[in-house]
């Protein structure tokens, strides 16, 4: 079969090479991949970035996707050949103290598909039947491989960020997790909400932004704090979610909250981040934080998928998997928001 290949542990070494199928354990499913998307750990992976040196190789990378059930082993009871599904990123032991009370997303032995083991950039995958979902029939596989990061950013909208109707949002970074997020304050009541990006998010992110209504900002070029002032009539704001994984989107995110406001930081970052707590603690702001996420996670955001709750289409750019480098490098450089891989 066809894989997408990270072969070194240096920038890029990805290719597209031949491999053998894999084979199915007794509680494992193979999943036929009709859509698996690029996720920006796969773009730090592609460009080998500090704080992925974990990874192995030769492994072939992808853990978003969605597709059909070729085969079964002898102890699945949950899932049938030729039924539509999509998988979790990762695999989480389901014994450790976390595990068990049902924190899966930070159990103590967690490991990612497609970085510690073979991903999903493939025609095929073998999985556990733990980490699969079934694919509402009005979801598409494009939308069912991008519920991955949907999941993410419901995490930490629904479980680690206390909207009220009426609040006042602003979202650091608009690549998909920062749009969803949004969408996610407005389903929780928020009355407004504003994305911040930069210089390299106008060629696609900031501008769907827009067309999606929200308030787009380009902080490279606009003061956010007197964007807010012209357009809400106050700099101030209630909830601050940080998507974007940069340093200064922290900083500023905290010099527009208001006294006793809430931050949600769920982006990576490749740097430590020098923080004055003490200016959160005479605010009495409150931080919380949040990680991957659980199964629950997983079915919230394909519910909301199909009920058109979500509107994650305008984000997708489907590529065929032969061109695939491609795909990476347009990922890189913010040309695409979400690339697609289609067999």
């Amino acid at each position: 079969m066809k894989a997408i290949v990270k072969t070194e542990k240096q920038e890029k070494s990805l290719g597209l090479f031949d491999v053998e199928i894999p084979g199915v354990k007794d509680d494992e499913v193979l999943v036929k991949i009709r859509k698996t998307a690029i996720c920006g750990t796969d773009l730090h992976v592609y460009e080998y970035s500090a704080g992925y040196e974990f990874i192995q190789t030769p492994v072939i990378l992808g853990h978003e996707f969605s597709g059909v059930v070729e085969k079964v082993g002898k102890n699945v009871t949950n899932y049938k050949i030729g039924e539509r599904v999509m998988g979790e990123s990762n695999r989480y032991c389901r014994v450790c103290k976390n595990c068990k009370i049902g924190l899966t997303d930070i159990c103590l032995n967690s490991k990612m598909t497609g970085l510690h083991f073979n991903g999903a950039m493939a025609e095929y995958i073998a999985v556990p039947e733990y980490t699969l979902h079934h694919l509402p029939n009005e979801v598409s596989f494009e939308e069912g491989a991008v519920a991955q990061p949907i999941s993410v950013s419901l995490n930490a909208v629904f479980d680690h960020c206390p909207i009220v109707p009426g609040d006042r949002v602003v979202v650091f970074g608009p690549g998909i997790q920062g749009l969803i997020a949004a969408q996610a304050a407005l389903l929780k009541g928020a009355a407004k909400v504003a994305i911040i990006g930069t210089d390299l998010d106008e060629e696609s992110r900031l501008p769907i932004a827009r067309e999606m209504n929200f308030l787009a900002i380009n902080s490279s070029k606009e003061d956010v704090k007197k964007q807010l002032e012209i357009h809400w009539g106050s700099s101030e704001v209630d909830v601050v979610l940080e998507a974007s994984g940069a340093i200064p989107a922290v900083e500023t995110g905290i010099t527009i909250l208001k006294r006793g406001g809430i931050l949600t930081v769920f982006g990576i970052y490749s740097k430590p981040l020098n923080l004055d707590l003490t200016k959160l603690v005479r605010a009495e702001i409150t931080l919380y934080t949040s990680y991957t996420s659980t199964w629950k996670h997983y079915e919230q955001a394909l519910t909301l998928l199909a009920e058109g709750k979500l509107n994650i289409k305008p984000f997708i750019t489907e590529y065929p998997f032969s061109d695939g480098i491609q795909a990476f490098e347009d990922g890189v450089s913010k040309k695409a928001i979400k690339p697609v891989l289609t067999f």
